[in-house]
């Protein structure tokens, strides 16, 4: 591998929901596990393990579509093992609400959902960590306690692993009542106030800002991140939001400006997400151009 490449992790959406389904057999799924490799990734996200009623591995308790031989969790964290990578195993969530905010709902479900997940993969050498799939960017459907209590469960069951979260900045790309560096510093210290302390690493959703707001943010939010001593990565995504509705992989010329400026700020860039966005052999065609261009730019540096 040449260069430093600098997007060194990405999640794996397979309980899709706004992106199509790739379709993949494992074979592919290896392949693209080698595609990540090859451009300096160590780090696998699995975004939700429960989600609407799905479940990304033959369980006994969640409603599943997997049957046992069709166990993708597990063939993920064998592959990536193989690979000498990590892999942070996404937890329940009923909806994109989380059941409307009942977090006692969401507590109970995940307990049940973590003591499967530990009894089958425990002993998996590349299962280092969990991600909280309940992405928001503010005090919303009782984020704070919702946050605060499954963090400290994943405490509680697995100290030996890490907590990552990926909320998103209330920027002016999408929200036209928008919260400034400032105030989102100010909401973000207070859901942290009583959990922060057992949140490893915190990736906040890029494209949700504009680029000329995106370093702004981030220095806000760093300080915050620095009072809890949470890792600050980004996550540097590969698709487009701000042009049309469906996603699309993202012009090389921005992503490039996106990472120059996380690179100020953080310690680690993540994507949302490889397979689809920035991958050689995804279902879009200009996701296969931009894997070129971004090889060509950043594995000659």
């Amino acid at each position: 591998m040449k260069g430093k490449y600098p997007i060194t992790g990405t999640f794996i959406d397979e309980i899709t929901y706004d992106i199509p389904a790739s379709n993949w057999t494992n074979e592919q799924w290896a392949a693209d596990l080698d595609h990540m490799k090859e451009v300096g990734m160590d780090t696998v996200i699995l975004m939700r393990g429960v989600f609407y009623d799905k479940c990304i591995y033959p369980s006994k308790i969640f409603p599943t579509l997997k049957e046992e031989g069709e166990d993708f969790a597990g063939f993920i964290m064998e592959e990536a093992a193989k690979r000498d990578m990590q892999v942070f195993m996404g937890m329940y969530i009923k909806d994109l609400t989380w059941n409307g905010g009942d977090y006692l709902h969401e507590r109970k479900q995940n307990e049940i959902y973590m003591n499967e997940v530990l009894e089958r993969y425990k002993d998996m050498p590349s299962f280092k960590g969990w991600y909280i799939p309940h992405e928001t960017g503010s005090e919303i459907y009782n984020i704070t306690q919702t946050m605060g209590s499954l963090a400290k469960m994943c405490k509680d069951k697995s100290p030996d692993k890490k907590v990552f979260i990926s909320p998103f900045f209330r920027g002016q790309n999408l929200y036209p009542d928008a919260m400034s560096p400032e105030l989102t510093a100010d909401v973000w210290n207070h859901i942290w106030k009583d959990c922060g302390k057992e949140i490893d690493y915190c990736a906040f959703q890029d494209g949700t800002t504009r680029l000329c707001d995106y370093g702004d943010y981030l220095k806000a939010i760093k300080e915050v991140t620095d009072v809890y001593d949470i890792g600050l990565w980004a996550n540097v995504e590969t698709f487009e939001r701000d042009v049309r509705s469906m996603f699309y992989p993202i012009p090389f010329d921005v992503l490039r400006r996106k990472i120059q400026i996380a690179q100020q700020y953080v310690e680690k860039c993540v994507t949302f997400e490889f397979s689809h966005f920035l991958s050689p052999q995804s279902i879009f065609p200009s996701a296969k151009n931009l894997n070129t261009l971004y090889r060509n730019y950043y594995g000659k540096k």
